[in-house]
């Protein structure tokens, strides 16, 4: 396959223990298995996990996921954060710091 000099690569498939995820299909994968995703898990996913271990803070997961100045209800980001936390079967898995924001624990389980 020939790459132009001005075409985008692909980005690279992150494996973060049994975690697989691949941006350029949005696939993503736990033990192998296919997990569903709606986009806007997808895209808290992939935020997390580009530094896992790593604490985000609430206000950059809301800009970065939902928008600058985004205002929906207060408990849109948990909402979605209990969702993804059930779909990769362990809610250990993202840790909430109370107060401050949310982190991927990476596992090999």
């Amino acid at each position: 396959m020939n790459v132009s000099p001005t075409s985008p690569s692909p980005a690279a498939v992150r494996t973060l223990g049994p975690l697989t995820i691949d941006p350029n299909t949005h696939d993503v994968r736990l033990h192998r298995l296919p997990v569903a995703l709606s986009p806007k898990e997808y895209d808290l996913l992939t935020l997390l996990a580009a530094e896992p271990g790593t604490v985000v803070d609430r206000r950059r997961i809301l800009d970065r996921v939902w928008g600058p100045g985004f205002a929906g209800p207060g408990k849109t980001l948990d909402f979605h954060v209990a969702s993804l936390r059930r779909k990769l079967g362990d809610s250990a898995r993202i840790e909430n710091r109370r107060g401050v924001g949310f982190r991927l624990l990476v596992g090999s389980d």
